[in-house]
């Protein structure tokens, strides 16, 4: 077989078929290349010697059997996707947010004139109503008709006696009302003869609402209701209360409507004691509650209000109190709460329904609750639930007694219920210490129960710890000595009521100001961009656009977006970050010959050149700013630019890693010189690290750039050190460079969700951008061929969706690198869909593996100084364990009335942890205790596990890992490849599995700080009998140079081409051959080992043995 650059070559350009082997090249991908003067040794058959004939002839044939070879291997790479589960077609998706409101609800007051029927008066309905017909939202909602609900409904949580007082009230005297009623102190329940029937219709409105969008009908809802519920009991009313509206919609989605998980989030300011007695031992419904409690001096006065009450029996850790002590908390606390405890908790326990009891009493200016959330940061509470249960997310009203607060912040949740941006907000500032103390005691009193509360460990060592625990705990104990906190224990004055009340009126006005864009999503894209091809195969062709577009405009995306006009960067914009003088010399390309391409492209790392590269180079940038205007203008919310060549790795002075114009780069340098904006945000979620553009911004704060990105030790292109986690900026730029660097191959949705919890949302909520940029490169996808991770398309829809709450929704996200034309298709379709408002799949992305938690501790731990919002990785409050293993420490006085509230049992055994995480090797400075208990926690859980352990749709083991994390031995210095040549035969074996289930596979034994691993090979793959070819006449020569670099230290030969490429760890060119022409199996020069790119594995069968016989006789003179 002939060369296979060579032959690319000569079918790319207009040179003569007779050109030298010493003009031809094979460029694989991201790494340093040089031209090679040796030509492969050709492989010889039966076939290649016939018919010496015609020269044409023979081309043509060739021509013919390529295109045949490579139809067949987009067939198996199709094949392989639809294994990852990746369909063709966009998930159905409900629409619509259904509103529940009845007049007939006002009918209940109280008809004794006491300070609670001032306090939930029908008013409360009719100004909410109000405020949102103003706000132009009735009409954007569909009015679901009320219904009031049955017997059978309100039995399913309370009791048949109470159920027929509240009946006999519709007939009681007024001197007999009186007497069942309760003084707010004492339970805060009065009747009228209208309590029934209006308690009746809000909960079946409530009921009506959560059915339809269980059914799909529709997408999500909100309900105007009163009386609330969330504090009745099953046998009594309670603090307004009746009906429980929230568990008995959970009782009956679970038992009527097939729900398996139900989470209802509580942030009423009152605790919903009610809820949690009915569902504390039952751990199918979670309940979360942030309450204000004062250390049991805030209504309702229950010790189970508190931290350690975490539910009972089965259901413990399924009960989460965050509760405040002391007034004033708003929108830093509570956004703490949501990112530190609830968002992490929510994804692992995955539910299929969202209930929130919304009172709005923790409201600014709120009489009762005495905190301080804005109303518009309601809006951005609500789109953080709207990424789980596929958006199934139902809004019940509760509390809320100030009557403009309550209003607005009930519009400003039926605003982002129905997807418009989430409003601006004031910077949040440092939550109160007693804030970080209740987090860090919740964190501690769930953490055996919730695997996501694996990231609790400090940065010093533990002698350090115990200090700085001590002294934080003491700190915080004596708060109620501290002069500003005894002010925030007492009430508020009445100067304070009235700054409150003036700060609420502005914020309304504010709100009412928004602009809103007359378009959602605008979408840039020119098929001239396909011009720079290359001479060669290479992955970074001019397909990829080509199909991503295809693909939009199959899922109709095209047409649902403002398509924006193309055109040419000017010279003045591309100097905005490049060198004028590079500038000229990118034009230059335009009047050389091919031949004078391949050569002048030497100049730089990992480039092809092509005549048009300029041009499209400048279109690409163009289409980008043209979105970008296009949402700064106003004109659209957000924006999409399908471009290439990418530019994230481009340096001022240079092209290098296929990018030529850093585009991301160079369009916030236009953001801030023709908008005047003072922060962006750039999220870079390429596989590889931004090089070119943390370099452009590292010394400045206006720009925020955080980079997810495969490290490798500095062994994954682009190498070296500036993707390490402790390149934190420089200058005035110095915390405002955060890059997550992983170690080690198969990250998934577990790790990249988890990093953003932990790290990416929390820091860009402190930073506040104006816009945001988004490096969307799709080669961290999963079946990606340079990149070998694992995120599917629904894991890229949840990075958008949560970045959209930033910026007021001013989300640019443009295409670098990914090479799997069908899953960068997939992925970026789901973001743009994202974009666009649909809703998208839930994810329940699983644990990270170790050496994932390493690199995010690693970052944490290096931006802990810069960051407010990164306090929380402190030693956890000690917790007491008696000898039953029961919670001790802060559980306090039992309540009187409720004696059967049990204390915490002993935790449940968490998840089986993957075997991934046992062979992850630490490959950063991280802390190494999370290790050593995840093999200890392995090595004690080893006799449970079945025989047979379940498996996903990838032959994954089912522990709800997304692969977890390979070690570099395991990986092998090929470099795996996950997509090319299909899977292992349906099988999905790779050494992963095959460790799971052999009896004589040893543990790694810690030495000196270093893991051993027994590597076992594959005894036989799928690949072997169709992709191994005969030896070459005269066999391998196991000293010859890759053919890209000339490097000897460490290549590799493919056994079905016989051509030699340096490893991975050299300038990995053989995975970029694996890549572009689908070979798997390739030997190693240096111990003579197979690795399958199709399997991921080592592999050691019968039909190697000529090979690896041929090289060990050049290596060593001498036969096995």
């Amino acid at each position: 077989m002939a060369d296979k650059g060579q032959d690319s070559k000569q079918a790319g350009d207009s040179t003569p078929s007779t050109a030298t082997p010493d003009t031809t090249k094979t460029t694989g991908g991201k790494s340093s290349s040089n031209k090679s003067g040796k030509k492969s040794t050709g492989k010889k058959s039966a076939k290649s010697a016939k018919g010496k004939g015609s020269s044409a002839l023979q081309a043509a044939k060739k021509k013919g059997r390529e295109e045949k070879k490579k139809s067949e291997e987009e067939d198996a790479l199709v094949d392989y996707m639809t294994k990852l589960l990746i369909t063709d077609a966009p998930p159905a998706a409900p629409t619509g947010t259904g509103l529940i409101y009845d007049e007939r609800m006002t009918k209940h007051d109280c008809p004794f004139g006491s300070d609670m029927g001032k306090s939930e008066c029908p008013q409360r309905i009719v100004v909410c109503h109000d405020r949102m017909k103003e706000l132009n939202l009735i009409d954007r909602c569909v009015s679901i008709p009320i219904r009031s609900a049955t017997d059978e409904e309100i039995l399913s949580c309370h009791g048949p006696d109470y159920l027929q007082l509240l009946k006999d009230t519709q007939t009681m005297t007024l001197p007999q009302l009186k007497e069942h009623m309760e003084p707010d102190d004492e339970g805060g329940v009065s009747f009228s003869n209208a309590t029934y029937e209006c308690a009746c219709l809000a909960l079946g409105g409530a009921l009506e609402l959560t059915e339809r969008v269980v059914r799909g009908e529709l997408r999500n809802g909100i309900a105007v209701i009163r009386p609330p519920g969330h504090h009745a009991q099953k046998c009594c009313g309670n603090g307004y209360c009746y009906f429980n509206n929230a568990a008995i919609a959970a009782q009956i989605a679970r038992t009527k409507w097939n729900v398996q998980r139900v989470m209802i989030v509580d942030w009423d300011v009152h605790h919903g004691q009610g809820v949690q007695y009915m569902f504390e031992d039952d751990p199918s419904v979670l309940y979360f509650s942030t309450h204000r409690y004062d250390r049991k001096k805030f209504w309702p006065y229950l010790t189970e209000s508190n931290w350690d009450h975490i539910g009972k029996g089965e259901g413990c850790g399924f009960n989460i109190n965050v509760p405040w002590n002391h007034r004033d908390h708003g929108n830093a606390e509570y956004l703490a709460a949501f990112q530190q405890v609830l968002l992490p908790i929510a994804y692992e326990f995955n539910p299929d329904l969202v209930l929130v009891s919304s009172g709005i009493d923790a409201g600014l200016s709120d009489p009762q609750g005495e905190m301080s959330i804005h109303p518009g940061f309601y809006a951005h509470l609500t789109h953080m639930l709207m990424g789980l249960a596929n958006g199934k997310v139902v809004v019940l009203l509760e509390g809320g007694y100030s009557m403009k607060g309550l209003a607005e912040g009930i519009s400003m949740c039926t605003k982002a219920l129905l997807g418009d941006p989430c409003p601006p907000y004031e910077d949040l500032g440092k939550p109160y210490d007693c804030a970080v103390e209740t987090i860090l005691e919740v964190i501690a009193h769930h953490k055996p129960y919730w695997q996501c509360l694996e990231y609790q460990v400090p940065s010093k060592s533990p002698e350090q710890c115990d200090e700085v625990s001590s002294t934080t705990e003491a700190s915080l104990k004596s708060d109620e000595q501290d002069a500003e906190t005894n002010k925030l224990l007492e009430e508020m004055t009445p100067e304070e009521t009235l700054l409150a009340c003036k700060k609420l009126d502005e914020l309304i006005s504010q709100t009412s100001q928004l602009h809103v864009a007359p378009h959602r999503t605008c979408l840039a894209y020119d098929e001239r961009m396909q011009k720079h091809k290359p001479p060669f195969e290479h992955p970074e062709r001019p397909e990829r656009i080509s199909r991503i577009f295809e693909r939009h405009k199959k899922w109709g995306l095209v047409d649902r977006c403002l398509n924006v006009q193309p055109r040419m960067a000017t010279d003045e914009e591309i100097a905005l970050c490049h060198d004028p003088q590079y500038i000229e010399e990118t034009k230059d390309y335009a009047n050389f010959s091919p031949r004078e391409l391949l050569s002048f492209q030497d100049k730089y790392s990992s480039i092809y050149l092509h005549q048009s590269t300029h041009d499209c180079a400048r279109l690409a940038l163009g289409c980008t700013l043209q979105v970008v205007d296009t949402v700064l203008s106003g004109k659209a919310r957000n924006g999409v630019a399908i471009v290439r060549p990418p530019g994230h790795h481009a340096e001022y002075h240079t092209a290098m890693g296929f990018c030529f114009f850093n585009h991301i780069a160079i369009a916030a340098e236009h953001a801030k010189k023709n908008y005047g904006l003072q922060r962006i945000l750039i999220l870079d979620w390429d596989i590889h690290h931004g090089n070119g553009t943390q370099h452009m911004f590292e010394d400045k704060k206006d720009v925020l750039y955080i980079s997810l990105h495969r490290y490798d030790g500095g062994f994954f292109f682009p190498g070296g050190l500036d993707g390490m986690a402790d390149k934190v900026g420089l200058g005035e730029g110095e915390g405002y460079n955060v890059n997550i660097a992983w170690n080690g191959r198969s990250m998934g949705d577990a790790e990249y969700i988890a990093a953003f919890q932990q790290i990416v949302m929390p820091i860009a909520y402190e930073y506040n951008p104006e816009l945001v940029l988004i490096s969307a490169g799709f080669d961290a996808a999963a079946g990606d061929p340079l990149g070998g991770y694992r995120i599917s398309p629904e894991g890229y829809a949840h990075m958008t969706h949560m970045l959209c709450s930033l910026a007021q929704g001013k989300v640019v996200l443009a295409l670098e690198g990914g090479y799997n034309l069908n899953s960068i298709s997939q992925s970026m379709a789901y973001c743009t869909r994202t974009l666009l408002g649909d809703p998208f799949q839930s994810l329940k992305p699983g644990m990270p593996c170790t050496s994932a938690l390493e690199s995010i501790l690693e970052t944490l731990h290096q931006h802990q100084k810069y960051w407010k919002c990164l306090q929380y990785q402190v030693a956890l409050p000690k917790r007491e364990i008696d000898a039953q293993g029961v919670t001790t420490t802060g559980a306090g006085e039992e309540d009187p009335e409720r004696q059967d509230i049990s204390q915490p049992e002993t935790p449940r055994k968490k998840p089986d942890l993957l075997e991934s995480d046992i062979t992850d090797t630490p490959k950063t400075g991280g802390h190494t205790e999370s290790s050593e208990h995840l093999i200890s926690q392995l090595v004690k859980d080893k006799s449970e596990e079945p025989a047979d352990m379940p498996t996903n749709g990838d032959g994954d083991a089912a522990c709800g890992n997304n692969g977890g994390g390979d070690s570099l031995e395991e990986t092998g210095a090929a470099g795996g490849s996950h997509a090319v040549g299909g899977s292992s035969g349906g099988n999905g074996l790779t050494i992963g599995h095959l460790a799971s289930h052999a009896s004589d596979i040893s543990l790694p034994i810690e030495e000196a700080g270093h893991g051993l691993h027994a590597v076992i090979p594959l005894t036989w793959c799928p690949h072997l009998e169709s992709d191994v070819m005969p030896l070459p006449d005269g066999g391998v020569d196991a000293r010859a140079p890759c053919l890209e670099c000339a490097d000897t230290r460490e290549n590799w030969v493919c056994l079905h081409c016989y051509q030699v490429f340096c490893g991975r760890y050299i300038n990995e060119h053989m995975v970029l051959h694996g890549a572009a022409t689908m070979h798997p199996l390739v030997l190693s020069y240096s111990d003579l080992s197979v690795w399958c790119y199709g399997c991921d594995s080592y592999v050691h069968h019968e039909i190697l043995v000529p090979a690896k016989t041929s090289a060990h006789r050049s290596k060593f003179g001498e036969d096995m």
